[in-house]
């Protein structure tokens, strides 16, 4: 239940994001996504008092969180009040304008963009570090790991500039030229050697352009390997 609730509000922040740069396509990419994943919160049956407390304070938040669309508000309150009859009034749950709740939930397919943008429970399994910048120099996505080594939770990276974490003498000397080449189509991969607690490390970035299926580019795809320096270790 609980890692269903989080992965819905990553993709919300997500949304907020395109919103707010209006980016219309990335919208509906979002949109879609997040319709399936609100279907299965709600359809999930709670196994414990814990879980239906999760169910409850999850919606009661999404009501916050959009207050000011009247629309949403009505929804939101619908389903609200089918959990309270499934949970305390133990009756059939009412009609949900549409939401088609009676079909087993089914989760976004993951694969090409316009289909989910990234498939995060198998990238936050991967020990690289993985990141999706978009055009404007943003992160719209980062895995685990990624989020590890920068101290942060990955929906609190969602909109924030990569200047804010590796300083802008180095955006402007070598990361921004070489996210403007990703965004001109190009794959680019290259690599830097950084001193870490007194030793050498190799790090090798690798960035791929992430297109739609329509062709629409979302950002750079960032795959960021440290392996140590083997030359060093020869020499010692």
């Amino acid at each position: 239940m609980n890692e269903l609730i989080e992965l819905f509000w990553f993709k919300y922040s997500q949304l907020q994001y395109a919103v707010k740069i209006a980016d219309d396509h990335l919208i509906g990419i979002l949109d879609r996504e997040l319709e399936p994943i609100l279907r299965a919160v709600y359809a999930e049956k709670a196994a414990s008092v814990e879980d239906a407390r999760l169910q409850f304070q999850f919606l009661v938040d999404l009501l916050r969180a959009e207050a000011d669309d009247i629309a949403c508000v009505l929804r939101h309150s619908r389903l609200l009040k089918s959990l309270i009859d499934r949970y305390l009034a133990a009756t059939r749950t009412a009609d949900l304008a549409g939401l088609d709740l009676d079909r087993a939930p089914k989760m976004p397919t993951k694969g090409r963009a316009d289909e989910g943008l990234l498939n995060e429970a198998i990238l936050d399994c991967l020990p690289d570090r993985v990141a999706v910048i978009t055009p404007d120099y943003r992160y719209l996505y980062t895995n685990a790991a990624h989020a590890s080594h920068l101290e942060r939770r990955p929906m609190d990276l969602v909109g924030r500039h990569v200047v804010e974490f590796i300083g802008l003498q180095r955006f402007e000397e070598r990361v921004k030229l070489h996210l403007d080449r990703c965004f001109a189509g190009e794959v680019i991969d290259y690599t830097f050697a950084k001193t870490v607690d007194s030793r050498t490390v190799v790090v090798r970035c690798r960035m791929t352009p992430c297109r739609s299926c329509a062709g629409k580019l979302i950002g750079a795809i960032l795959l960021i390997q440290e392996h140590a320096d083997r030359r060093r270790a020869v020499a010692a």
